[in-house]
């Protein structure tokens, strides 16, 4: 029998106590599943006996029993046994009696019932009916955790789902994405077939449908999840899917809550998308008829579709399209970009996205730039303005080719490639260059100089003599990265700006002819006189090459200074470099990242890679000497740029140098000849260099015009510099000054996060989906960056959970106006809300933020009137 001590301990707690309306108790024991032999029941007999009770066995002397108990003895107490189950009401005799007795089990269901606080019988049955779960402790303990006292049955069949699923709720979306995510095929799926084992499958159908609006003669996993697909289509666009309106699932809204938050959850998602995958290949007619729907319509009428990459496809295509066939409504072909960057496939597509967005973008300057007349400007007007405008043309080819070169399925964007390179080549560049060939031709006179612009062989004079001589504390760090022009340097402004605590400004300069490392190395150093030395330049009588020879220059004008490389400060400890850097004023801090790979050509096509790695590696170093309080006042520049075109260039862009005496030649490149001959050649511009060099000697500078190249072996011949291009000579002079918190607002200087505000003039929701409209305080600016946000409706009672769906939302407008900051988000409700007030709350996407809530929740009011489709 079963542990004799421990039921009768069980037995004779039944009997501590009586109520108010009792003078003793009387127990019935109904042991249909006989639990107690012979021996076990002479057990329980003597120890009620001790106690002054009497045991007495019930079988078939129910009139004995019944005179027994109310007339032979009415006061002791009785535990009446039998080894049957209990009969109905109307043939039990005893009903009466046990109406006003107590009941003692010892079976499973009381076991379970004991367990989990359960009163009464109406759960019986059903207990008796899955008593095989409980059978486990591994099933009964996370059980135990999600139970909850005055359970029904249909709360037991979520429990015994959750815990076979391993989903930490019982709520039943959590549950079926878990058995999906298992696998879609039911003979793999091992929840499934332990759901199947309990007799459960049937009743997850019941509530799939119940929940859901699926519907189906033969439900699978796989349909399940066509449905949900569908029903997402569906819900979200124009399209008619006659074909599958059987999967189109009655209940909608929870449906579309479902599929969000799938595709939103960052360890569950790729699952989703493998199925997506394999649904499409699995099943091509699904695949062809979806795409000749998606053909069929405008992009406006399926933007908000995420469920498929079949639209993200669709909207690349027709952007690419309608770039090839000349289509010029950029605006809008933006507009969808920007929309889908919200959207669930989009980290999929980004390059490809990025790549179009630049190529639109690179259209539209080009229209602009095709509308300005550049005939008019002198050579300085020319310069500035590519320092204002133009430069955009190579920064929107650089950030092109960088997202291309990223993306593995370059197949579709290669006519967009085609076409851009064509753009920048023949309509930009070739505008740009000719007209800045014809300016230095009419202007300069074969003297390089460009009036009322500051010249890079003076910058130590213009922008660090005076920090250096005006007193004996004050600090100032130069970063010279090699090649980095003029358009890099802005995006690093960008950069610097949104990321860090400094203020920026970005200036220029004239880079020295021939815009080659060692004369642009040289022109940054402190010098009175700069000479050649056996194709060497020499400051003052050092040579200039190395950072031993460029820190004794240094010294010569102050003693507290070095030159060092990057990677030399990068590998410091903040204790290390406190000591090393201690007492020291003047840093002449030298990078090379883009000339590096530039410069080789095996490696000449990675110079957009290097750009992007120049443009972290700098915000890094600044942030290091910033934070490592070595120093506030930082200089970035560069010794000159680069021209970089993708293209084979064939002969006809080349030079011939027949013409130069190789015995008088001092350096050369694809782009420049110094040479100590004085000739007079055809498509070259050739100017004298006493402007820069005061040794006495007779040099001369040639260079190709526009992007011309000298005809030479070796070395790549994409990427170039040494010429008089706006692309090699735009020395970018970038001034950075860390500021403390205290300093921005004192100097009433916005910075971190652009504000947010919730402007429904309504604070009741009457119907689902509803909207929420959200005003973007502020514009963005250098300092303020824009604001990545979700979007939901909140239930604070208690725990805190979602009662609708989440939307992504970028506030990233710089616009003045604040009709242009406003944003619309349309959000669906879950069955379970009630009419009562709930929350709004806009959280920060930024993992790194502590306080995620950007506004104070704002209560609204549920009020439904229509009871939607839930």
């Amino acid at each position: 029998m079963l542990n004799p001590e421990k039921t009768t301990l069980s037995i004779l707690k039944k009997f501590e106590t009586l109520s108010d309306f009792e003078k003793r108790k009387i127990v019935f024991w109904y042991d249909k599943d006989p639990t107690a032999d012979e021996e076990g029941l002479a057990y329980i007999h003597d120890a009620l006996a001790e106690k002054g009770i009497k045991l007495h066995i019930l079988h078939n002397n129910f009139f004995a029993t019944k005179k027994l108990l109310e007339a032979d003895d009415t006061t002791s107490s009785y535990l009446i046994y039998s080894d049957e189950a209990e009969r109905d009401p109307e043939s039990n005799w005893l009903l009466d009696i046990q109406l006003y007795s107590s009941r003692f089990e010892n079976s499973r269901i009381s076991e379970i019932k004991s367990e989990f606080e359960i009163e009464g019988y109406d759960l019986d049955r059903f207990l008796g009916k899955h008593q095989q779960f409980f059978a486990s402790k591994k099933r009964v303990t996370p059980f135990n955790r999600l139970y909850q006292k005055h359970w029904k049955e249909e709360e037991f069949i979520h429990g015994f789902l959750a815990v076979l699923s391993g989903s930490p709720t019982t709520d039943l979306k959590e549950i079926v994405r878990k058995v999906l995510i298992n696998s879609l095929d039911e003979s793999t799926n091992t929840t499934w077939e332990e759901i199947s084992k309990f007799g459960l499958a049937d009743e997850f159908w019941n509530m799939v449908h119940r929940y859901f609006g699926y519907q189906s003669d033969q439900p699978t996993l796989k349909k399940l999840f066509l449905s949900f697909i569908v029903t997402h289509i569906t819900r979200n666009t124009n399209l008619s899917l006659k074909k599958y309106e059987a999967y189109s699932n009655s209940l909608s809204n929870e449906c579309e809550i479902f599929i969000r938050s799938w595709m939103d959850n960052s360890k569950d998602s790729t699952i989703f998308d493998e199925y997506c995958e394999q649904l499409l290949a699995d099943d091509n007619q699904l695949q062809k008829y979806l795409v000749n729907e998606i053909q069929k319509h405008e992009v406006s009428k399926y933007i908000e579709a995420e469920s498929l990459d079949l639209f993200d496809k669709s909207i690349i295509r027709k952007i690419a399209e309608a770039l090839q066939n000349g289509k010029e409504d950029f605006d809008t072909y933006l507009g969808w970009i920007t929309n889908r960057k919200t959207k669930h496939w989009y980290l999929r597509f980004q390059n490809i996205y990025s790549a179009l967005e630049y190529a639109l973008k690179l259209h539209q300057f080009a229209k602009e730039f095709d509308a300005t007349n550049i005939s008019e400007q002198n050579l300085t007007k020319f310069f500035r303005s590519y320092t204002e405008r133009y430069y955009l043309m190579d920064y929107y080819y650089r950030k092109f080719y960088y997202h291309y070169d990223k993306d593995k399925e370059k197949e579709i964007l290669k006519p967009t490639k085609e076409l851009v390179e064509k753009l920048y080549n023949n309509r930009l560049l070739d505008k740009l260059l000719t007209r800045w060939s014809q300016l230095i031709t009419s202007e300069m006179d074969s003297r390089w100089n460009i009036e009322l612009i500051d010249r890079q062989d003076e910058f130590y004079k213009l922008y660090v003599k005076n920090i250096i001589n005006r007193n004996e504390k004050d600090k100032i760090a130069i970063i010279i990265s090699d090649a980095m022009r003029y358009e890099v340097a802005a995006e690093l402004q960008e950069v610097l700006n949104k990321d860090t605590r400094g203020t920026v400004e970005l200036k220029y300069m004239t880079g020295s002819l021939p815009s080659y490392t060692k004369l642009g190395m040289a022109s940054l150093l402190p010098h009175e006189k700069l000479e050649y030395n056996n194709q060497s330049v020499f400051a003052d009588g050092i040579s200039t090459e190395g950072t031993v020879n460029r820190g004794k220059i240094l010294e010569k004008v102050t003693k507290d200074s070095i030159a060092i490389d990057y990677e030399e400060v990068m590998n410091l400890k903040q204790n290390e470099a406190r000591e090393r850097f201690k007492g020291t004023r003047l840093f002449y801090i030298y990078h090379d990242k883009i000339d590096a790979r530039g410069d080789h050509s095996a490696s000449e096509h990675e110079v957009f890679d290097a750009a992007e790695d120049t443009i972290s590696d700098i915000k890094k170093i600044i942030e290091k000497l910033t934070n490592f309080q070595i120093l506030n006042n930082i200089l970035v520049t560069a010794d000159h740029g680069f021209i970089y075109q993708r293209d084979d260039l064939e002969n006809v862009d080349k030079v011939e140098t027949g013409g130069f005496d190789k015995q008088k030649t001092i350096a050369s490149s694809k782009r420049f000849i110094l040479s100590e001959q004085d000739v007079d050649l055809m498509n070259v511009h050739k100017f004298n260099m006493d402007y820069v060099i005061k040794s006495g000697q007779t040099m001369f500078a040639y260079v190709p015009q526009a992007d011309l190249r000298f005809k030479m072996q070796g070395g790549g011949k994409n990427f170039v510099h040494g010429g008089a291009a706006p692309q090699e000579i735009v020395i970018p002079v970038l001034k950075y000054s860390y500021n403390k918190t205290a300093d921005l607002e004192r100097k009433g200087i916005k910075y971190g996060k652009v504000g947010l505000t919730v402007t429904n003039a309504s604070r009741k929701i009457t119907s689902s989906p509803f909207s929420i409209n959200i005003l973007q305080t502020e514009k963005v600016t250098d300092k303020l960056q824009p604001r990545r946000f979700k979007v939901a409706l909140w239930n604070r009672d208690g725990n805190e959970f979602k009662v609708s769906d989440e939307k992504l939302v970028i506030a990233e407008s710089s616009s003045d106006e604040p009709a242009e900051r406003q944003y619309k988000v349309t959000l669906t409700l879950t069955g379970e809300v009630e009419n009562k007030f709930y929350y709004i709350r806009l959280l920060d996407e930024d993992p790194t933020e502590i306080n995620k809530d950007i506004i104070d929740p704002i209560p609204f009011e549920v009020d439904l009137l229509i009871a939607d489709d839930f």
